[in-house]
This record gives C-alpha cells, structure tokens and sequence, in this order.
C-alpha cells in the first residue's frame, strides 16, 4: 500500500509543481506591449510605467531578478501602473502617438541615454518623469507609490519619504 502511495505522488508530484508555478505567475504583475498600455492605461485609469533595458546590462538583470519581483514593487506597479518593458536593442514594433518603429528606434525617441531607465508617462502616453539608473526594491516602490498616486504634484520626494 505504501509503496502504490508513494508512486501516485511521486507521478503527481511534477504535476503539482507546475500548478504552483502557473498560479504564481498568474498572480504577478506582467508586462504588456506599448499599444497595449495605450490602450489599457485611460480604461483603467492608470499611469504607464516604461521599463527601458538591455539584455546584456547587469544592472538591467539586478532590476528584472530583484526589484521587479519584490511583493511591495509589484504591489505599487499593481495599484497604478501598466507595465512596459522596452529593449533598446529590438527590432520588434511598437506604435506611439500614430508612428510606428522599432522598441530601439523608441528608446532613441525618448532621448535615452542610460540603463535601465525608468520612464512614467501618464494615461495618455506622456511623459510626466524619467528615472535612470538601477534602483533598489524599497526605494522603487516608495518613488512608484510617490509617482502614481500623484503626490508628486505637490510635495517633493523626500517630504513623501518623511510622511510615510
């Protein structure tokens, strides 16, 4: 008896594994394509965060494997952001304000000049502020919480930081 028990979970044990996995990452935030954020941003009420990177960039992959997995990070982008990843290396297309071109050709739209960039644009695809440069997950998520609830409009960063 034992031995047929221990060959069901061991069949389903894989089974399992890969639900567990399927709900976590059903139940995190995801990025989506920048037409699609035009769109979903006044439905929904929200800003767009733009996520500029390179696959190559360390700083680019602490952000991806650290800062964007943090609960509190994905808790904000959850709360006021749709999510945009641009590489500035693709040639995949994105449309913009009417003009179609390539997420690098974008990136160059954007004057970037570093990675990662942060970019917050409002719900008309606008540009209200840029962050460069890699930023650690509790100062992240306190600049998302600052930005997207708009506390940004009449207080300073550092008087958010003391208010909180």
């Amino acid at each position: 008896m034992k031995k047929i028990l221990l060959i069901t979970l061991g069949a389903l044990l894989p089974f399992i594994c890969n639900v567990q996995v399927l709900f976590a990452q059903n139940s995190t935030v995801q990025p989506v394509s920048l037409e699609q954020a035009l769109r979903m941003a006044p439905q929904q009420d929200k800003k767009i965060l733009v996520d500029v990177y390179a696959a190559w960039c360390p700083y680019c992959q602490r952000m991806h494997s650290d800062v964007y997995t943090d609960q509190n990070v994905l808790d904000a982008i959850s709360d006021y952001f749709i999510w945009v990843k641009i590489n500035v290396e693709s040639d995949n297309k994105v449309k913009y304000m009417g003009a179609e071109m390539t997420e690098a050709e974008f990136a160059r739209a954007l004057n970037n000049r570093n990675i990662p960039t942060t970019y917050f644009l409002n719900k008309s695809g606008e540009i209200l502020g840029i962050q460069p440069g890699y930023i650690e997950e509790g100062t992240f998520s306190n600049l998302l919480n600052f930005v997207g609830s708009n506390a940004f409009l009449n207080q300073t960063f550092d008087e958010y930081i003391q208010q909180r």
